[in-house]
């Protein structure tokens, strides 16, 4: 029994997306600790730059219409976006050198951790609705100092679920490769009998 690639290709894509959308919609384990940037790593590495792509926006749109969003929706959704459009690129980048994953997949997810900090809390200082932040320096500072919270939920996610992830994937590809070689071994067997 040969397992098709876009099979195995589909269910990941399937899975990466239950695992974020469930995370943002019922599992909530805080502010900013979420699977979006490891879906879309995982994705970007194993599916690649479309299927991260797309997947990014499924999770985003989809998880939006069940929690809301507010006013700098712009900012998050490009927060995450970019960096899913970039992400395959930089994975070659990193992994030009290096034979292990996982650095090169943590670093790329921190990078876009700080990009999404970045880019959001400055959509947050500008689309300020409610009057907490000046339209200064001063002010533009001290929202990047009220977001760092949120930063060091985000980036300590990153660095518990890239890893997690990619034990879990790589382990599903042995597993994979370990019921075709029993097929196949199965099937030899009867052959010959």
């Amino acid at each position: 029994m040969k397992i098709e690639k876009h099979n195995i290709h589909n269910l990941l894509f399937v899975i990466l997306f239950l695992m974020a959308f469930l995370e943002r919609t019922v599992w909530d384990l805080g502010p900013n600790i979420e699977l979006i940037t490891t879906s879309m790593i995982l994705a970007s590495f194993y599916l690649g730059r479309k299927e991260a792509f797309w997947l990014t926006f499924a999770i985003i749109s989809v998880t939006d219409r069940v929690i809301g969003n507010s006013n700098i929706f712009l900012f998050t959704w490009s927060g995450f976006l970019i960096p899913a459009l970039l992400s395959t690129k930089l994975i070659k980048i990193l992994m030009f050198k290096l034979r292990v994953k996982i650095i090169p997949l943590i670093s790329l997810g921190l990078v876009s951790n700080l990009f999404y900090y970045l880019w959001t809390n400055f959509g947050v200082w500008i689309m300020d609705s409610w009057g907490m932040y000046t339209k200064d320096l001063p002010g533009l500072v001290m929202c990047y100092i009220n977001g760092l919270p949120f930063l060091k939920n985000q980036l300590i996610s990153t660095l518990i679920f890239i890893p997690a992830g990619i034990i879990a994937i790589e382990a599903g590809m042995i597993f994979e490769k370990h019921l075709e070689k029993t097929s196949l071994l199965t099937k030899t067997n009867t052959q010959h009998s």
